[in-house]
C-alpha cells in the first residue's frame, strides 16, 4: 500500500478533488450500508428488532423469511469474529496461556474484516430509499445542563482522573518484519467512559523496532477508522515504527475493540452529540495521558503525542490541560494533523458534520448554536496550551471544510506556534493521510522539537 501511495498515484490522491468524492461515497454509500449493518448486529434473528432499528419502512417484497436468511449470514460472520476476538483477548493478555500470538492476531483481524465486509449483504435494502445515515439519540438541552451541572463553570474538572501507570496490562508480544508487536489493556480512567457500554476498557497496539533505544508516539486515528479490525494493516504504526519510533495506537472510544452495541464504529461520537463527542474527546486525552505515564515509566526516551482529524482534538485537550496531571502523564510534544479550533465551528460550519446532517439533529433536538456553543468551551483548546508552542507541531490542509482549515489555522496563531513547526498542503482532508506517508517532515520536525533543550 505504501508503494501506491509513494507513486505518482499516490500524488494524484493527495488533491483537493478527493475530498468531495469521499463525501459522496459516504453519504451514498457506506454510513448508510453500516447503519444497516450495526441494527443487524443488535438484532440478531429477530426481524421485528432490524426493521425497528434501521428507521426505514421497507417495501413489501422484503418478507420475514428474505429478511432473516439474510440477518443469518450477517449473524455467522458476526458470531466468529465475536468467537475470534475473545479467543485472542483471552490468550494475549495470559502469561501462560497456549496459542501462536501471531496466528492468532491474524486470525482475529481477518474475522474482523469479515464482518465488516458483511455490510455488503444490505446492499439491495439500499433501495428505492436509502435508510437514515446514524441512529440519533441527543439529549435535550435541559438533560445535559441536569447532568454536567457545577461541571459547566470549571471545565478543568473535566481532565482531573487517577492516571496509574500499574494498572495497564500488557500482552504476549510477537516479531514480524523486523517489528515487534503487542497490546495494552487497562479500565478507563474517564469516569464518564466508564458509563459508555462498550468503551469501559481501553485497549491500544504497540508497534516498536526490534532492538535500540528509542521515543515513543502515541497517535491517535480518526472517526470511524478501525485499522485493528483490518487484515491489511493500514495503521501508521508500522510505517512511523521503522522510522525509529515506538507507536503506541489508542483505540478511540467507539470504534472497533470499543463499539458501543447498536452502532457501527465511529457513530455515537456525532449520533449522541453533544455528549457523545465531549465524552469521546475528554475521555481520550485523560487516557493519552495514562499511556504517557505508562511509556515514561516503561521506557527511557521521550514521549510524544500526535492525532489527526477527530483525535486531533484529543491532541488539543491534551495540550491545553496536561498541566493538571502528573509531571509522568504530560507528553514532550504534540503533533496536531487535520485540526480546528472550536468544536462549534465544525459542528455547524464543518462539511462533513453538514453531511451527516448533525446541525439539523441538534437543532430538532431544542439545541440553539449558541446553547452548544456554551457547552462547547468544556472541550475547546484553552486560550494558551499548557505545553511549550515551540513543542507544538501543526500539519494543516488549505482546501479542509470537513474540519476547516481557517479554523486550524487561527489556533496555531493564537498559539504562537512558531513558522518552522507549522506545514500547510494544498489539499483537504482526506489527503492528509496518503502526503503523511509520501512526506515524513511533519514527524520529523516533532522529534526535533521534542528532543531540543
Amino acid at each position: 500500500m505504501n508503494v501506491l501511495f509513494d507513486s505518482p498515484v499516490g500524488a494524484l490522491l493527495a488533491r483537493p478533488w478527493v475530498d468531495p468524492v469521499g463525501l459522496y461515497g459516504l453519504r451514498r454509500w457506506y454510513l448508510p450500508l453500516s447503519r444497516l449493518w450495526a441494527a443487524a448486529n443488535l438484532a440478531g434473528l429477530d426481524v421485528a428488532r432490524f426493521r425497528d432499528g434501521i428507521g426505514l419502512a421497507l417495501p413489501g417484497f422484503w418478507s420475514e423469511a428474505r429478511l432473516q436468511r439474510l440477518l443469518a449470514r450477517h449473524g455467522r460472520a458476526q458470531a466468529r469474529a465475536e468467537e475470534m476476538r475473545t479467543e485472542w483477548e483471552a490468550a494475549l493478555f495470559d502469561p501462560v496461556a497456549g496459542g501462536d500470538p501471531e496466528r492468532l492476531d491474524r486470525e482475529r483481524r481477518s474475522a474482523a474484516t469479515a464482518h465488516l465486509a458483511s455490510r455488503a449483504l444490505f446492499y439491495p435494502l439500499l433501495f428505492p430509499r436509502r435508510p437514515p445515515l446514524a441512529r440519533w439519540r441527543i439529549d435535550p438541552p435541559e438533560q445535559v445542563e441536569r447532568e454536567l451541572g457545577r461541571a459547566q463553570e470549571n471545565p478543568s474538572a473535566l481532565y482531573v482522573a487517577p492516571l496509574a501507570p500499574g494498572s495497564v496490562e500488557t500482552s504476549r508480544s510477537f516479531v514480524r518484519e523486523g517489528l515487534r508487536e503487542y497490546w495494552l489493556r487497562a479500565a478507563t480512567p474517564s469516569a464518564r467512559l466508564r458509563q459508555r457500554p462498550g468503551s469501559e476498557t481501553l485497549y491500544a497496539r504497540v508497534v516498536e523496532p526490534v532492538g535500540g533505544t528509542i521515543d515513543t508516539l502515541v497517535f491517535g486515528n480518526g472517526l470511524c477508522v478501525e485499522t485493528e479490525l483490518m487484515s491489511m494493516d493500514r495503521g501508521p504504526g508500522p510505517q512511523l515504527a521503522a522510522m525509529g519510533w515506538r507507536v503506541i495506537e489508542p483505540v478511540s472510544p467507539y470504534h472497533g475493540l470499543r463499539a458501543m452495541p447498536g452502532f457501527y464504529g465511529g457513530e455515537p461520537f456525532f449520533a449522541t452529540s453533544p455528549m457523545g463527542s465531549m465524552d469521546l474527546i475528554a475521555g481520550q486525552a485523560i487516557e493519552s495521558g495514562l499511556l504517557v505515564a505508562w511509556a515514561r515509566a516503561r521506557f527511557a526516551g521521550k514521549v510524544a503525542l500526535a492525532g489527526i482529524s477527530m483525535s486531533s482534538f484529543v491532541a488539543q485537550l491534551a495540550a491545553s490541560h496536561c498541566h493538571l496531571w502528573p509531571a509522568e502523564a504530560r507528553p514532550d510534544a504534540a503533533l496536531l494533523i487535520s485540526h480546528s479550533g472550536r468544536v462549534e465551528d465544525v459542528t455547524f460550519g464543518g462539511a462533513l458534520a453538514g453531511m451527516l446532517g448533525l446541525d439539523r439533529a441538534l437543532i430538532e433536538a431544542g439545541w440553539a448554536r449558541e446553547s452548544l456553543a456554551r457547552l462547547s468551551r468544556m472541550i475547546d483548546p484553552a486560550d494558551m496550551p499548557a505545553l511549550p508552542p515551540s513543542r507544538i507541531v501543526s500539519a494543516l490542509g488549505e482546501t479542509d471544510r470537513w474540519v476547516p482549515y481557517r479554523d486550524g489555522l487561527a489556533l496555531a496563531q493564537r498559539w504562537r506556534l512558531p513558522q518552522d513547526n507549522q506545514f500547510r498542503y494544498r489539499f483537504g482532508h482526506l489527503g492528509m493521510p496518503v502526503q503523511l506517508i509520501r512526506d515524513s517532515s511533519p514527524f520529523a520536525r516533532l522529534r526535533q522539537v521534542m528532543n531540543e533543550g
